[in-house]
């Protein structure tokens, strides 16, 4: 039995839990300590109001849009919003389950996000889920030692565009929720995908 599940245990004999749900509970969280979890893609990428298809750069945007942005970059402000979709494969012959997630997302090694989704996620015995996490922040802020076109060509890469590589970063803790009290995972699961 890993030391996991072991901390696991004790917490629930501690807390006078040992039902069959909570067991089952139990073994569905600790489960994800089994499961692989691969960076899969960034996609619906927002900038502005506007959306960034796959591989789009600065020169297809229109002459209202580019406008819009040369404004915006004068404020010093770049809001961009788009999704981080994780694969989760579950090894196990019983479920994994969450009740909820911390996750931290870095861009180039600056946290860009940490935050909760209050979503409960179900990953099949024996199958696979992907995990869409959203995301909303403002590069300008976050970057806000570098050059404009430095920024902006984070976000367009973000979308594929040929740019300098962007090393993204994901930190996800999940809970359960059982008898009304969330209980953690004990550590943050980590996951690393250079976007080239």
């Amino acid at each position: 039995m890993s030391k996991i599940k072991k901390a696991l245990i004790i917490v629930f004999v501690m807390m006078g839990l040992s039902s069959c749900e909570v067991l089952n509970q139990l073994a569905q969280m600790a489960n994800f300590a089994n499961c692989s979890f691969n960076f899969n893609s960034v996609d619906q990428i927002q900038m502005l109001g506007i959306n960034l298809s796959k591989g789009m750069t600065k020169s297809d945007l229109n002459a209202t849009q580019l406008l819009n942005l040369a404004n915006s970059l004068m404020r010093k402000e770049l809001p961009v919003t788009f999704n981080v979709n994780v694969d989760v494969t579950n090894p196990n012959t019983i479920a994994a389950a969450m009740s909820k997630m911390d996750y931290i997302l870095s861009l180039n090694g600056k946290q860009v996000i940490s935050t909760t989704m209050n979503k409960g996620i179900n990953v099949p015995a024996n199958g696979s889920s992907v995990v869409t996490i959203p995301i909303t922040t403002d590069l300008f802020q976050l970057f806000s030692g570098e050059s404009a076109d430095a920024i902006l060509n984070l976000a367009f890469k973000l979308a594929g565009a040929s740019s300098d590589p962007v090393n993204v970063g994901l930190q996800v803790k999940p809970y359960i929720s059982i008898n009304g009290q969330s209980l953690a995972y004990p550590d943050f699961i980590t996951m690393n995908k250079v976007l080239n």
